[in-house]
């Protein structure tokens, strides 16, 4: 999603995209983090009713994809999607928010290292951590995939890598439903 918003939008719409991303691993971690424990111990429904919104959402993207056009030349300065900062920072924190994985991964990675509860000490700082992190990396996405020259080949190029990523959405999708 940082990728299709630094080249469809604008470095800035790119950036908006990863603090989406991080808010929404920020909302994760507000309500992970606490009840890490209680997750590990017990056979959760919400993890379900996560698992199969988050399949739903990465569908419709993936429909979308699928519909992609050739886009011709990029102009500069041209946001021929018109993709603002603001839908691209919604687009950012629904994609993590609704994402299935970004749950899975937390509870995977943190469980190796947290047995017990947690301090609010220890809480803040592993959320911080995940948000930083995150934060860093696609916004580093965002800055390199709209530097102008290498944006205008993958701008030409658009259609093949939504379409391609439309597939692997669907395909992403699928197995999320399949191992549930």
């Amino acid at each position: 999603m940082t990728l299709r918003s630094s080249l469809f939008g604008s470095r800035f719409c790119g950036l908006m995209t990863a603090l989406g991303l991080s808010l929404g691993m920020a909302l994760h971690a507000a309500y992970l983090l606490p009840s890490l424990y209680w997750f590990e111990h017990n056979n959760s429904h919400l993890l379900s009713i996560i698992t199969w919104l988050g399949a739903g959402y990465l569908f419709f993207i993936a429909v979308q994809c699928l519909q992609a056009k050739p886009k011709g030349q990029l102009s500069i300065g041209s946001n021929q999607e018109k993709i603002t900062p603001l839908r691209a920072l919604l687009i950012g924190f629904l994609t993590d928010v609704l994402n299935p994985k970004i749950i899975i991964f937390i509870l995977a990675l943190l469980s190796q290292y947290i047995e017990g509860e947690l301090t609010l000490h220890q809480q803040l700082s592993y959320g911080a951590v995940l948000v930083g992190v995150q934060l860093l990396w696609f916004s580093g996405v965002a800055i390199f995939f709209s530097i102008p020259s290498l944006r205008n080949k993958l701008y030409s190029a658009s259609h093949w890598i939504e379409r391609c990523s439309g597939v692997l959405l669907i395909l992403l999708a699928i197995k999320i439903i399949w191992i549930r």
